[in-house]
């Protein structure tokens, strides 16, 4: 394949990649807890998807089961794949008392699945869960090293095999109660880049016809005199 129309396909699968995720990141600007993706090439020109983790807008609610984190940090959760992570502390109690997100799956804390039983909820910066004036739990709250990739999985986050995460100590996050944490989408910054991976991507499109063009044209004079 000629090198320049292998360059101009790359360039549009690189844009035809950019622009769907932005588009992910435009249908989820709403989305309690989510982090926007951004797509880059390495040196070798291959492209890779990364997280960003920039903190959302929090919004007070009220709710004492809604949960938001100031700062670095994941809530863990357990899954059917294992234990996964999310910033969107949406929560509520289950019929047996088990602290779930909203599909249901249950929130870890320092044993296990958290139960809760009683009436004052009162979980406090540190991450401690007190009901009815005795504590009963602690959130598990995990960071990870940079070098970690984080992938995303529907709501959650997932990690490689043989990856984890280090718990945090307590004087190191602040548990806001009452609290969610709204997208890290910009919409107005995410639309600009839509359109700049559009016009890039009519842009390779021209040069494919370009030399479309000329190969047809080299093709229907071959054997003339």
């Amino acid at each position: 394949m000629n090198v320049g129309v292998y360059n101009a396909v790359r360039g549009c699968l690189f844009q035809q990649m950019k622009y769907n995720t932005i588009a992910n990141n435009l249908a989820n600007a709403a989305t309690t807890g989510f982090k926007k993706s951004l797509i880059y090439c390495d040196r070798a020109l291959n492209a890779h998807q990364k997280v960003t983790m920039a903190t959302g807008n929090m919004q007070q609610t009220g709710n004492p089961l809604d949960l938001a984190l100031s700062g670095d940090g994941f809530f863990t959760i357990s899954t059917a794949q294992g234990p996964q992570y999310t910033r969107n502390g949406r929560f509520h109690l289950d019929a047996l008392g088990t602290l779930v997100t909203s599909r249901g799956d249950p929130v870890m804390g320092s044993g296990g699945p958290i139960y809760i039983e009683g009436n004052e909820i009162v979980i406090d910066k540190d991450g401690g869960i007190q009901v009815d004036g005795t504590q009963v739990d602690r959130l598990s709250v995990v960071r990870f090293d940079d070098s970690v990739q984080l992938v995303p999985k529907g709501p959650y986050f997932a990690v490689g095999a043989g990856e984890a995460g280090e718990e945090i100590a307590t004087d190191q996050i602040e548990v806001k109660q009452g609290y969610l944490e709204g997208s890290n989408v910009t919409v107005s910054e995410e639309m600009v880049r839509m359109i700049e991976s559009l016009r890039n991507f009519e842009s390779y499109q021209k040069v494919l016809h370009t030399f479309s063009e000329i190969n047809t044209k080299a093709i229907n004079e071959v054997g003339r005199p």
